[in-house]
Order: C-alpha cells, then sequence, then structure tokens
C-alpha cells in the first residue's frame, strides 16, 4: 500500500492521532511560517496544521499527494477566510514553472516522500533565484543513543502505518542543494528547523 494509501484512509482521524504532539510542534509551525515572504508554497500541507499561522494577505499555493487531506486543509482555510489556492500535487513533480514561487516551505514531509532527492530538486526548481526554502522536518538525531535506542524500534511501524522513515538525514539533503541561512535543532536534533535560500 503506497503512502497516498495509508494517509487517504487515516485522513479524517488524523489531527486526532497527532493531537499528543501538538503542544510539541506547533510551535514551531508557527515559528516556520514566520520566515514565510511573498509568493508562497506550501508543499505536503496535509490537513492544515499550518495554515493559521499565516497572515491573512498572504498570497499562498497549497499542494498534497492525497485528495483526501486537501480537502480538509480547504475546509479549514475556508473558516480562517484565508485566501490561497489548494492542488492535489505531489512534492516530486510540481505542477508549476521554474522560479514560481519567493518562498517554499516544508513542515513534517521530507520523512515520507518516497524519492527524497526528486522533490528537493523540484523545490529547487520552482522557486525564484534567491528564493527561501523552509524546512521543519523529522531527521535522524545527532545522539547515535537516541537514534538506537528510539528511532530506530519506530522505524517499522512508522513505515507500516504512514511510510515514515525517522532516520532520514534531511538536513544534509538541503544543505546539498541550498546555501544554509539558518538551521535550530530540537529534541537534539530529532526536528529541525531549516531557513536556506536557492543560490542567486
Amino acid at each position: 500500500m503506497s503512502f497516498r494509501e495509508k494517509y487517504s484512509r487515516i485522513a479524517r482521524h488524523y489531527e486526532i492521532l497527532e493531537r499528543p504532539l501538538d503542544r510539541f510542534f506547533c510551535p514551531l509551525r508557527k515559528k516556520a511560517v514566520s520566515f514565510v515572504e511573498g509568493k508562497t508554497l506550501e508543499v505536503g500541507v496535509g490537513v492544515g496544521k499550518t495554515l493559521r499561522y499565516y497572515p491573512k494577505d498572504v498570497e499562498l499555493c497549497a499542494v498534497d499527494a492525497v485528495p483526501e487531506v486537501i480537502e480538509i486543509a480547504l475546509e479549514k482555510a475556508r473558516r480562517l477566510n484565508l485566501n490561497a489556492c489548494f492542488e492535489v500535487a505531489d512534492v516530486e513533480k510540481l505542477p508549476f514553472p521554474d522560479g514560481s514561487f519567493d518562498t517554499v516551505l516544508s513542515s513534517f514531509v521530507f520523512c515520507t516522500v518516497p524519492n527524497p532527492e526528486r522533490g528537493m530538486r523540484e523545490i529547487l526548481r520552482v522557486l525564484k533565484p534567491g528564493g527561501r526554502a523552509i524546512f521543519l522536518e523529522h531527521t535522524k538525531s545527532d545522539s547515535a543513543l537516541l537514534n538506537y535506542l528510539f528511532l530506530l524500534p519506530l522505524k517499522l511501524p512508522l513505515k507500516l502505518l504512514l511510510d515514515d522513515d525517522p532516520l532520514r538525514e534531511t538536513h544534509k539533503l538541503v544543505s546539498k542543494h541550498f546555501e544554509i541561512e539558518r538551521e535550530e535543532r530540537y529534541y537534539r536534533g530529532i526536528v529541525r528547523l531549516i531557513v536556506a535560500r536557492k543560490p542567486q
């Protein structure tokens, strides 16, 4: 079963399932959105957990590969009176011309992207030269002990449930393609907030 099928099955229950983590992750989502400027694309918007943090006048386009979660995010945007466009699209194949956006935001997405290299190249492509990429991602910890005792045991159940890999080194992939402006590590690097620029 693909990650799309898995997320479509749990779409209406996703917020309840993730609620115990909201006290840890929602302040980081708010901080990530605070770096947004200009015409913005959010990839993997999911059920729209970031939407309440965007200013009302933002020029926002949001995509996700799962139609069921896009429907939930769209409902949420309407309740928030947020003027945003929503499309069903995969980060590995974005339906936008080169250099379309000033900012691209990815929030807890790359742990489930089947081909993260391809997804990263697509973000780079749709950004304007000098555009900003913001990543809030689950990553492999800086602590080998934490990886072994905590993340490794989670890998199999998360893979089966959501196609989620908690040991990905997305931070290294970002630094391969972008110029890093800022990197903040939380929970010994299990979560990282990275602000980066596309080279001019």
